[in-house]
């Protein structure tokens, strides 16, 4: 007969790749009932010889007793499935049913016969392959009743998928610019910034959460992402899990441009906090809990908050936004199942929030962020950089009157006045209300002793910007000058 290993390790991998969890044991551990309350399915595990009558008693005591077993599970099973490890063979088709309740009977004699009776494909490629591991070892995971480790046995496809994601964009990105990342390059590769996203770009929302700025940063995502994305994936399921993972991140990069509008950011740790208040929200509402459960995952928030503090660059908002997110997304999910009326409500007091979101992103003015770099560039002396950043900025048509202003003086400081001026006529032509260029050129043609043109200059800058005083000192300079 097949040995007690491979039953302890059939029902672990049920559970591990299928998402059953234990609801019924014998005393003696020889019968163990699965339950997927998602698909309304039951898997009944039975290890030991049976004969047929055994077999027909097990499917009666179903059948004539259906109220207990529903009220006992929670749940109207739409299908049993039952396991025999035994070495004796019997033809199935003498027990299925499919009338009234659906059952299915699988006879397992030797190890080939298990890939047989595994759903899931991962499950299944393992059924054949040798394992160093005892009996004892599936049994003590199986039997676990620590619902954090439990549900850290789960497989999570969408928490490995998302970690190898940030990983392999990580690693790409460290080899294709030789882990030297300037402003500029952050920002070019998606990084969340107030200046592009009221410009448009608004895939930066989601594009800045797969971004990293070195080995710790995505270490410490990386280990909180597994941690906390096992969790609630093995509670939600995956694609509930994903939908919550994004959508909180995008929460927090959202009150991130609203309250920090001159600041860039990236990094997952927004959309992670959203897993922490989903699962907090998940502890809420399912109120199955216990004290030693809520203490672990409170610890390892604590840890996770000591360590980020470690860490330069904390987005906090982000962290604050994210987990509110999570709050949020998992209530909405809940009510929209129990209380569609509640959940309409939510959503309504949503929209609002995040309109006024949208409002104060979009008023809050900030400086050409791109400029900015330029300048910080051009202070340490680093002007082919910055003039390299004003061709960029001047491709992605985000140059202004103070990108001409900026390139002039590069031009000035490296070739010569004349290539400065030519910058700043370019300019005008683009922006002929800029008072700074107008400014900028009295300036240079007083210099040149052009005191007409000097003078038809200052002019317009004082006419568009009548309450700049050193552009009525100039123009009070350059009369004086006339007059002399």
């Amino acid at each position: 007969m097949i040995s007690e290993k491979y039953y302890w390790q059939t029902i672990h991998r049920w559970m591990k790749y299928s998402n059953y969890e234990i609801a019924f044991k014998s005393k003696d551990l020889n019968e163990i009932w699965l339950k997927h309350t998602k698909r309304h399915e039951i898997a009944i595990f039975k290890y030991g010889s049976s004969t047929s009558q055994e077999i027909r008693f097990d499917k009666s005591r179903i059948l004539e007793h259906p109220d207990n077993i529903n009220r006992f599970l929670g749940f109207r099973p739409e299908a049993y499935k039952f396991y025999y490890f035994t070495d004796r063979t019997y033809d199935t088709h003498d027990f299925n049913e499919y009338d009234r309740t659906k059952m299915t009977y699988h006879f397992i004699e030797s190890q080939s016969d298990l890939a047989s009776i595994m759903s899931h494909s991962i499950a299944k490629r393992m059924a054949n392959r040798k394992d160093s591991k005892s009996a004892s070892y599936y049994k003590k995971r199986v039997l676990n009743e620590n619902p954090i480790e439990r549900h850290m046995n789960k497989f999570s496809p969408i928490t490995y998928g998302l970690i190898l994601l940030n990983v392999i964009i990580w690693a790409l990105i460290n080899i294709l610019h030789h882990n030297e990342f300037t402003d500029l390059k952050l920002i070019d590769l998606g990084a969340l910034a107030h200046f592009n996203v009221v410009h448009g770009e608004w895939h930066r929302l989601i594009t800045s959460m797969f971004l990293h700025l070195n080995f710790e940063h995505i270490l410490f995502n990386m280990l909180s992402l597994f941690i906390f994305g096992k969790l609630l994936e093995s509670i939600l399921g995956s694609w509930r899990m994903f939908g919550v993972y994004m959508l909180s991140g995008i929460i927090g990069n959202l009150v991130t441009l609203a309250f920090s509008p001159d600041t860039f950011s990236l990094g997952a740790s927004g959309a992670i906090f959203g897993l922490i208040g989903s699962l907090i929200a998940c502890m809420i509402i399912s109120q199955k809990f216990d004290q030693r459960t809520i203490g672990q995952l409170l610890l390892a928030l604590l840890i996770m908050v000591v360590i980020s503090l470690f860490i330069s660059n904390i987005n906090v908002l982000a962290h604050i936004g994210g987990l509110l997110g999570g709050v949020l997304v998992t209530f909405l999910g809940y009510y929209f199942l129990k209380d569609r009326k509640l959940f309409w409500i939510i959503i309504a007091c949503t929209a609002f929030v995040a309109l006024l979101l949208l409002i104060k992103i979009f008023v809050t003015q900030t400086d050409n962020i791109y400029n900015r770099i330029i300048r910080e560039q051009m202070y340490e002396n680093h002007y082919d950089e910055a003039e390299h950043m004003i061709n960029q900025t001047k491709k992605k048509d985000y140059a202004d009157d103070y990108t001409y202003y900026l390139s002039g003086l590069i031009n000035a400081t490296k070739n010569s006045k004349a290539e400065a001026m030519a910058d700043w006529e370019r300019g005008l032509k683009i922006f002929p209300k800029s008072s700074l260029l107008h400014f900028e050129m009295a300036i240079a043609n007083r210099s040149l002793g052009d005191l007409d043109t000097a003078k038809e200059h200052i002019n317009k800058a004082v006419k568009y910007a009548p309450n700049v005083k050193k552009y009525k000192d100039l123009k009070h300079e350059l009369e004086d000058d006339d007059e002399e």
